[in-house]
């Protein structure tokens, strides 16, 4: 759905974006994650058409964005990092002039305004004046004018920035109510729990380059050999000597009632070794796998580690 083919970015002798080559399919919600400076919001702009890359091409929809504009841009919803908002129009007002704006058919504008008002849980505030609205209200209002014409493509520059911590719940579960209708959602942060549970692929950027890119669960398996372990259980015991028969298992750490060690082996020989913690009397609480979190993932990868 979103293709950056061999993109570089330059002013003069700087270089913002270099050798780009990513593809995001249809359905995704794609994390471009990496440090201010990066390179992340020159992608996004050149993929919304509103910079032209030095070298390159970006496809949304299998449309050429520099080449047919004006047919990519029907796919496209965008919202930037900071955007203009018209205090003096009401909430309604706002979307009707952004609608006339897309071209939108008149008899489609009424009932589409009403629904996205619905989307982006603004009802209350449907005839209120801008200038009154939170900083959450007037973000998801900027969602709300970026998909009035359904676009297939979402792109998002650092929305979450400034939101206090129930906005940014209420903007994740936006965006991943637009993204069960279908919507593909291409979404920049540098503060990594924002995507934390709801993005299902990541590209790390640094210093203009692509890192790494993917879904998550298929670089997480690719960097990591080994799953870490975490179990807690009833009472104090020691469970070194236990596990030190499975020569698939490192660095332990216990403490009182609870451990987390590194597990190499396959899921049939971990259910070994929770059965012989059980046969040893161990009242076991929880055992599991502990998820690599998008922050892991990226420190992982922007560093060159293997853990």
């Amino acid at each position: 759905m979103i293709e950056f083919e061999h993109i570089s970015k330059e002013y003069g002798d700087v270089i913002a974006v270099q050798g780009l080559t990513t593809q995001i399919p249809e359905g995704e919600i794609y994390g471009l994650v990496g440090p201010n400076g990066a390179g992340k919001t020159t992608s996004i702009r050149m993929a919304c058409g509103l910079l032209t890359p030095t070298l390159g091409c970006i496809r949304i929809a299998g449309v050429d964005v520099h080449r047919a504009p004006e047919l990519a841009q029907s796919y496209i919803g965008y919202l930037s990092d900071f955007f203009s908002l018209y205090d003096d129009l009401t909430v309604w007002e706002y979307l009707d002039y952004f609608a006339h704006a897309y071209k939108m058919p008149e008899a489609a504008i009424g009932p589409r305004i009403d629904e996205v008002i619905e989307q982006v849980a603004l009802e209350v505030k449907r005839d209120a004046f801008i200038r009154g609205l939170s900083r959450g209200m007037k973000q998801r209002l900027g969602i709300g004018r970026a998909i009035l014409h359904k676009p297939k493509v979402l792109l998002l520059d650092e929305p979450a920035s400034g939101l206090d911590p129930k906005a940014r719940a209420d903007l994740r579960n936006l965006l991943m109510s637009l993204n069960a209708i279908g919507t593909t959602i291409l979404i920049s942060s540098h503060i990594l729990p924002d995507l934390e549970g709801f993005c299902t692929s990541i590209g790390v950027m640094e210093r203009g380059k692509m890192v790494r890119s993917g879904r998550i669960d298929a670089i997480s398996k690719q960097e990591t050999s080994y799953r870490v372990v975490r179990l807690s259980w009833i009472g104090v015991a020691d469970i070194a000597p236990i596990v030190s028969s499975f020569p698939n298992i490192s660095n332990l750490a216990s403490q009182r009632s609870e451990a987390v060690f590194r597990f190499s082996g396959t899921e049939d020989e971990l259910a070994d070794v929770l059965k012989k913690l059980v046969a040893a009397g161990l009242r076991i609480v929880a055992f599991g796998e502990a998820k690599q979190t998008v922050e892991d993932l990226y420190l992982k990868l922007s560093r060159n580690e293997v853990m």
